[in-house]
């Protein structure tokens, strides 16, 4: 079964009461309304927001990019216009923004996603225990919390010398791959940086939506 672990948007100062009731209802499967998911945008800020992405219209660099991304189609002052206050993801590396990601593949998943059916190819730096908490939803306190495990259970197969230092990048694509194929070091790759994402996250307010 596939998993990705979609960020929801945080809570916009003076709407937190309101905030948590619909994402807690949401996350113990009540089926939400359109009036409820209209009012969960209104009152929270999406997590693109919260990476400092250069927008189109207000930073050179974005503009530049979509420019670059548009080039043939429109000319730089529609494509500004046209594409106004777009945050820029692609300019940004940070925890939040993971490489192990299905970002693109299908609907309801962007940049920010971890694709988290990855960590069930960790076995050898987590317990199934672990893997299985994956599949959870999370409120922001719960996000770092699990991060933080992550991160231990990685420190610990450090420490124990389960792995060595890599040689040459990771390949993206783990689509296909057979588990026991799955290199020690790149599972601990995967586990230390779905521990930093849940923690960037989970620090910054928003909660974590198990998508499956």
């Amino acid at each position: 079964m596939g998993l990705d672990l979609n960020v929801e948007g945080k809570a916009i100062p003076g709407y937190e009461a309101e905030w948590e009731s619909l994402i807690r209802r949401h996350f113990t499967g009540e089926q939400p309304t359109e009036a409820d998911i209209e009012r969960f945008q209104a009152v929270s800020q999406p997590a693109y927001a919260s990476v400092g992405a250069p927008q189109v219209g207000f930073d050179l660099g974005a503009d530049d990019w979509i420019a670059e991304k548009t080039a043939g189609r429109m000319t730089r002052e529609q494509a500004i216009a046209e594409y106004h206050g777009y945050h820029v993801l692609a300019l940004v590396a940070c925890d939040g923004l993971p490489k192990y990601t299905h970002a693109g593949l299908y609907e309801g998943v962007d940049e920010t996603s971890f694709r988290g059916a990855f960590l069930s190819d960790c076995t050898s730096i987590l317990t199934q225990g672990m893997i299985d908490a994956a599949w959870e939803h999370r409120m922001p306190d719960e996000a770092v919390e699990y991060g933080k495990a992550l991160l231990a259970a990685a420190r610990e197969a450090r420490q124990n010398k389960a792995g060595s230092p890599r040689k040459q990048p990771f390949w993206r694509g783990l689509i296909g791959k057979q588990r026991d194929s799955v290199a020690v070091d790149d599972q601990l790759d995967i586990v230390e940086t779905a521990g930093r994402w849940f923690v960037f996250w989970g620090s910054r307010g928003h909660p974590i939506h198990a998508y499956f």
